[in-house]
């Protein structure tokens, strides 16, 4: 099944700014409980990535590709927690083919994702 190549790079930028904890306030910025972010606690909040690589693969499937995809991404995640539960680094997440899972399309569809990382240590 054909995927709008536009859903892949929306995804990817989502996949790639929670990677990076894109929620988090800027140094100097004001965050919700209005304590100002300053570089030096920044250093101390880095991640030091380890040289393991973890590989790990989760499926997901949904009545949607992409209520498929969503419950892969989100089983995905949680691994990557279990595994690193400080964080994790270098990630590189890959997403597969969505599947219709019978002859029918009201039968649901499989999706999976695989990424590739490093623990914080």
């Amino acid at each position: 099944m054909n995927r709008p190549t536009w859903r892949l790079g929306v995804l990817f930028a989502a996949l790639s700014l929670a990677a990076c904890n894109a929620g988090e306030p800027m140094p100097g910025e004001d965050d919700s409980s209005g304590i100002s972010v300053s570089p030096e606690s920044e250093v101390a909040q880095m991640c030091v990535c380890g040289t393991t690589r973890y590989t790990s693969t989760r499926y997901g499937e949904g009545a949607t590709c992409g209520g498929a995809a969503t419950q892969a991404r989100n089983l995905l995640n949680l691994s990557m927690q279990s595994r690193c539960p400080t964080g994790t680094c270098n990630v590189t997440i890959t997403p597969g083919e969505c599947v219709e899972l019978g002859p029918s399309r009201t039968d649901g569809f499989r999706m999976d994702y695989s990424a590739t990382y490093s623990c914080c240590g």
